[in-house]
Formats: structure tokens, C-alpha cells, sequence
């Protein structure tokens, strides 16, 4: 019963939300998550290499890949990115990419479903998933029940959910961390002398912060040989025959050597 509400939660009718997401991290408030969100995101891209990482939906400015030598974002025609696309049909083909980035893709998507199985499908064996989305359970959870901005109508997925859904898509889970702790306030100042518990919150990995980052790995999976006939020949096997000696043959062996 508690599946069949939780899919129709996801199936519920939704607009496209790609472009006031990004309009929201424009605020001062979006600012001061997008840069908790970078505290998390900047570090994991420095440690991936290959040809290309996409970016889908990109709510903000692309981090930087430094040893990654293209970077690509497709998304929703309301926004300014490279390419357009629906998110249940991406124009990339299999296994080409070797890093795809979900910031808060998956809790505005019509149907996160659609969006994980593309994403997955265009990361090579080996390559990467990037995933940050918002927490519930979180001073930004509570904030978002009294906002009248758009995270009124994000999804806020569990993090052990979308776990379980990549490692049925394949994908073994490498890291999941978490961020911005700070509570958003108008106050700037206030904000930075809050920075000591996002210090400490992080040093003990607490699971309440605003935002989490999932990085999973997508499994490469053995090579299977085509079966080769197992037909043998058998006359390499066999041996020789060999003729058994008759009472005859043996009085005849007898009589020739008395003949010499």
C-alpha cells in the first residue's frame, strides 16, 4: 500500500520547473546553497577524468572538471543550455560519457524515473553518477513546507531511495555526503558565524544536512565468450583397435618358431 502512494506521488501531474529553479538560486538565499552545494560538488569533479561529463538541467554555473576535456549541459528548453531534449529521450548515445551531474534534476523532474534510467544509460561502464538533491529531514526541509518559492513542489527523494533504484539500474554507490547544514537566513553575517557548526557537522558526517551528494559507479560487467560448439571428435578420442589373438593364431605363432 505504501509503494502504490509513493508511485502515485511520482506520477502526479507537474509542470516543468527547470527555469524558476534556476531564477530561485539567482536570490540571495539560492546563493548561499549554491555555495554549500560547491563545497561538495567542486572536490568529487577534480577527481574524475575522461572525454565528456554532462550536466543535466544545470540550475546554476557548471562546476569545473579540470581533467575532464568536454563538458556539455542538455536540458529543458527554457533554459540556456548546449542541448535541448525531453528528459526521457536524451540525445546521446550508450555508454558514451564518462560523468553525468543531477543537481536537483531528479527532485524537479515529471518523472525522476525517466531521468535516472537516462542518465544511466549514457555512462560508459566504469564512469560516474553525480547526484545532489535536497533533504528532507534538514533546517532546508523545514524551510521549504513555509516558502512560497518553488521547493514548495520539489520531491525531496530520500537518499536510501535513489540508492536503491541505481543499484537497480546497474550502479554500485561509492560516496554519499552531506551539506549545508546552516540554516538560509537573510542575514549574511549571521550566516558566517554559523560556519563553524557546517564545519563541524560535516567532521561528523551528520545525515541532516540541507542538501546530500550520492556518487555511484556504474559496474562493468564481464565479457561472456560465445558458447562454441562443444561437438568433439571423437576419432581423436578413440583408440586403436586391437585384434585379440585366436587359439589359431597362437599355433601358428608356436609352429613357425619351431620352424627356425
Amino acid at each position: 500500500m505504501k509503494l502504490q502512494r509513493f508511485s502515485a506521488f511520482l506520477s502526479r501531474p507537474r509542470k516543468i520547473l527547470a527555469r524558476p529553479l534556476a531564477q530561485w538560486f539567482l536570490t540571495d538565499k539560492g546563493q548561499q546553497l549554491d555555495r554549500m552545494e560547491q563545497e561538495l560538488l567542486e572536490p568529487q569533479l577534480m577527481r574524475h577524468f575522461g572525454s565528456y561529463i554532462v550536466h543535466y538541467n544545470p540550475p546554476v554555473a557548471m562546476a569545473a572538471a579540470p581533467s575532464i576535456r568536454h563538458q556539455v549541459s542538455l536540458g529543458d528548453q527554457q533554459l540556456s543550455v548546449e542541448m535541448h531534449c525531453i528528459e526521457n529521450k536524451w540525445p546521446i548515445a550508450a555508454d558514451a560519457v564518462d560523468v553525468v551531474v543531477l543537481q536537483h534534476s531528479l527532485d524537479f523532474a515529471v518523472s525522476p524515473h525517466d531521468v535516472l534510467r537516462e542518465a544511466a544509460h549514457c555512462v560508459r561502464p566504469g564512469g560516474h553518477l553525480i547526484i545532489i538533491g535536497a533533504h528532507a529531514w534538514s533546517f532546508f526541509g523545514l524551510y521549504r513546507y513555509f516558502t512560497g518559492s518553488v521547493w514548495k513542489n520539489a520531491y525531496c527523494l530520500p537518499p536510501a531511495r535513489i540508492t536503491d533504484w541505481l543499484g537497480v539500474l546497474g550502479f554500485s554507490l561509492e560516496k554519499r555526503s552531506f551539506g549545508a547544514y546552516r540554516p538560509l537566513l537573510n542575514s549574511t553575517r549571521l550566516q558566517d558565524k554559523l560556519r563553524w557548526f557546517e564545519r563541524y557537522a560535516s567532521r561528523k558526517k551528520a545525515p541532516i544536512g540541507g542538501c546530500y551528494m550520492l556518487v555511484a559507479r556504474k559496474m562493468v560487467h564481464g565479457v561472456h565468450p560465445q558458447a562454441q560448439s562443444l561437438k568433439i571428435n571423437m576419432q581423436k578420442l578413440r583408440p586403436n583397435a586391437v585384434a585379440a589373438q585366436t587359439p589359431h593364431q597362437n599355433k601358428l605363432k608356436h609352429s613357425e618358431e619351431h620352424d627356425r
